[in-house]
């Protein structure tokens, strides 16, 4: 009789945990849904706000724009560690409800900037608050999973959820921008003012649901820690674990800073590349990426998935190879084949996140993963800028003349970058590996 009530409360309880982790994705990708399609404005509102606020103003405006994204990214990363350190101490949701507020009210004050200062300035406040919320984000993911193949398959599954959220975005901006698609609302500042606002309102409301979602993981979920990742709180700054701790960020941070360079010179100007070269319309130009996010989506599902058993570094590898590839394709052919090689090329280079994400935070203690993923992020992101910047400052003085010429000559060169980012990362989990080898 007690092996068969024993047998029935394990029973119960393993269908308690099946019911918990289900419950633990679902919110999980709700916040993350609901971020990516807060920021999923971004994708075509920025670049078309410049072009509308100083066109003919004699700004070279594909440059001015390079610079706004440039300056909001250095913000970020300057942010990026204390917001780390802010989110390991004080909490995830903390850390996510500072990020939406400051992102959201620096956006619903954009309408009312009238100089490039301005602009400037209350873009760099999405910076800011990006730094809080991002890492925080994906933090929260890694505590409440195990690691390996649930960690990697809940990164994929609530990466494909906010990626499909992401649709929305682009496409609502361009219907909105669009004055043949949606006639009758004037001025034409009104159609930004309208989308400026739905764009901080969404970055708020990701602030709040950021800090109710870190509290009810904390009070329903438990914490998966593996045994030999526990860490006393008062542990000394030059123990091992710490050292391989830094010595694991820092690699993974120098690929991410080869992948960073590589993709601010490209992917912030692939939509200035498309509205200088092919001249379409604000839907057509917000559908764009809402359809690269269908198949991202469907990507990231498919490498969360899959990638535990073909391997992560050889799936980022595979995916790395490709995306050049794709970006020859995009600037090489006509408007139809462009598309299908933009949407293709935007996808493959973004699917690798899950694998990606899996693998670091795999590689890390997790009492350090806020302040790890904020060092990487910082290593990635003012390599980013800089290729950002470095692009917008060719842009402004005429190099190989226009945006069209630049693009066809200079982003194949670049992309080129992403499969050597690849090696300094296959390095850290080679390395941890022989380490955990000899400590057994």
């Amino acid at each position: 009789m007690d092996s068969e009530f024993n047998l029935e409360n394990e029973e119960i309880a393993e269908q308690a945990d099946d019911v918990s982790d289900r419950s633990k994705v679902v919110v999980l990708s709700a916040l993350t849904a609901l971020s990516r399609l807060s920021n999923s404005f971004r994708q075509i509102v920025l670049f078309l706000f410049v072009l509308f606020m100083f066109s003919g103003s004699g700004i070279n405006t594909d440059a001015f724009y390079g610079l706004i994204v440039a300056v909001a990214g250095y913000v970020q990363a300057l942010t990026l560690f204390p917001a780390g350190t802010l989110s390991d101490k004080r909490g995830r949701g903390v850390a996510i409800l500072i990020g939406g507020l400051i992102s959201g009210i620096g956006l619903i004050l954009m309408p009312f900037a009238y100089d490039t200062f301005t602009v400037l300035l209350l873009y760099a406040l999405t910076g800011i608050g990006s730094g809080f919320t991002m890492t925080s984000i994906k933090t929260l993911v890694a505590d409440y999973t195990e690691r390996g193949e649930e960690r990697t398959r809940s990164y994929g599954i609530t990466m494909a959820a906010g990626t499909l959220a992401a649709i929305v975005g682009p496409l609502l901006a361009g219907y909105i921008l669009d004055p043949i698609a949606l006639p009758g609302v004037n001025p034409e500042m009104l159609r930004y003012s309208i989308v400026f606002f739905m764009w901080g309102g969404l970055r708020i409301v990701t602030g709040v649901v950021g800090f109710i979602t870190a509290r009810w993981l904390k009070k329903n979920i438990a914490k998966k820690v593996v045994p030999e990742e526990i860490e006393e709180e008062d542990e000394s700054p030059n123990s091992s674990d710490a050292r391989n701790d830094t010595i694991t960020s820092t690699l993974f941070g120098i690929s991410r800073m080869i992948m960073g360079f590589s993709s601010g010179m490209v992917v912030p100007y692939l939509i200035p590349w498309i509205a200088a070269t092919f001249n379409p319309s604000e839907v057509v130009l917000g559908s764009l990426p809402a359809i690269s996010n269908v198949t991202l989506a469907t990507g990231a599902l498919f490498v969360g998935l899959a990638s535990e058993r073909v391997g992560k570094v050889k799936m980022i590898t595979a995916l790395y190879i490709l995306a050049p590839i794709l970006t020859i394709g995009l600037v090489y052919t006509p408007f139809l084949l462009m598309a299908v090689f933009y949407i293709a090329r935007m996808a493959v280079a973004n699917m690798a996140q899950p694998a990606s994400d899996s693998l670091f935070m795999g590689e890390i203690s997790q009492i350090r993963r806020g302040r790890s993923l904020a060092l990487t992020r910082i290593m990635w992101t003012f390599p980013r800028q800089t290729g950002t910047l470095l692009t917008s400052i060719l842009l402004g003085i005429g190099f190989l003349e226009t945006t069209t010429n630049f693009g066809i000559i200079i982003f194949p060169i670049a992309m080129a970058l992403y499969p050597i980012s690849v090696i300094p990362m296959y390095i850290a989990v080679r390395r941890n590996r022989k380490l955990n080898t000899h400590g057994n």
